[in-house]
Formats: structure tokens, sequence, C-alpha cells
């Protein structure tokens, strides 16, 4: 019963630790495919809500009753 309470061994600690960092690492390939995908609808909607905003302010500024 006290051996089931005992901390794990360095070998299995650095062996789950590797996994981790190796799990992290293909989160972030997978993240950057993705990303490398559709990154140029992302600026293009950015863009178009920027300009919107803008427009929204300019509207508001001369029409709007400052």
């Amino acid at each position: 019963m006290m051996a089931d309470d005992s901390p794990p061994g360095i070998a299995r600690r650095f062996f789950r630790d590797c996994l981790l960092v190796l799990g992290g690492i293909v989160a972030l390939w997978l993240a950057l495919e993705l990303l490398a995908q559709f990154w140029g609808w992302l600026v293009l909607i950015s863009m178009l809500a920027l300009v919107l905003c803008a427009a929204l302010w300019a509207y508001r500024y001369w029409w709007g009753g400052r």
C-alpha cells in the first residue's frame, strides 16, 4: 500500500514531460498550419471591419451633431 503512494521515479517523470512537450509542439504546428490556410481571410475580414468602423466614425463626426 505504501508503494502506491510513492512519487513517480525520475525516468517516468522525464518520459511524461517529454510527451507533454511533444504534444505542445504538435498542437503549435497544427495551429500554425490551420492559420496558414486562412490567414488571408482573417486579414480581409479585419480590414473590412476597420473600414466599417472608420466609416461609422466619419458619419458620426460629420453628420451626427459632433
